[in-house]
């Protein structure tokens, strides 16, 4: 749990940044909360499994955030001798994927620079399948096992922030810091948001 919580407020900021540097995708995400929940910031609301089915965009932007914002590495410890090509790796070595890099080819995500929420459409989410080659949570039988209360999470955080906050980006979208390469990446600059709450 304590990692996910740490996950958990790094990607909510990225999301929310992402979003909000996006006035079209903001735009969507706003008219599909309000299509959801009525007027928004009026009322109290509680967020059910059926009303997430009623705004994919947002587990979209945030699955689309992970990937561009990714660990740089995952390390793995090998326990026996395992043969990759002509090569032994022997027991007791660290294994490293880089789901940043991985990320960012352009073979298995197009224009991979790109904030484009709409690419995971093509995802099977209902059925807890992500993108081939989408190595954020690790893969196999080691994923994270708190992958999916970690998105949920976050899409219970967007949800109530856009419905009770009108967000505006006051700086420009930060880059990730280059020196930040386990875990999701912070950002290099400083990046305000002006919150007004709605009456």
């Amino acid at each position: 749990m304590f990692l996910t919580c740490a996950f958990l407020f790094k990607v909510t900021f990225w999301t929310l940044a992402f979003i909000l540097s996006h006035p079209n995708i903001h735009r969507t995400i706003l008219e599909g909360i309000s299509s959801v929940f009525g007027t928004t910031g009026k009322d109290k609301i509680e967020v059910s499994e059926d009303n997430l089915k009623k705004l994919p965009l947002i587990q979209w932007c945030i699955l689309e955030t992970i990937r561009l914002r990714a660990p740089g590495v995952i390390t793995r410890k090998v326990l026996k001798p395992v043969k990759i090509l002509n090569y032994t790796v022997p027991s007791g070595d660290l294994l490293m994927l880089s789901p940043f890099w991985l990320h960012r080819n352009p073979k298995y995500f197009p224009e991979p620079d790109l904030f484009k929420p709409e690419r995971w459409k093509k995802a099977n989410l209902e059925k807890h399948a992500f993108l081939d080659w989408f190595m954020a949570f690790g893969t196999g039988k080691y994923q994270c096992p708190g992958r999916w209360l970690a998105l949920l999470e976050i899409q219970m955080c967007v949800i109530l922030i856009f419905y009770y906050y009108d967000c505006t980006l006051l700086d420009p979208l930060p880059k990730q810091s280059s020196l930040h390469l386990v875990g999701v990446q912070q950002p290099e600059g400083q990046c305000r948001v002006e919150f007004k709450q709605r009456k």
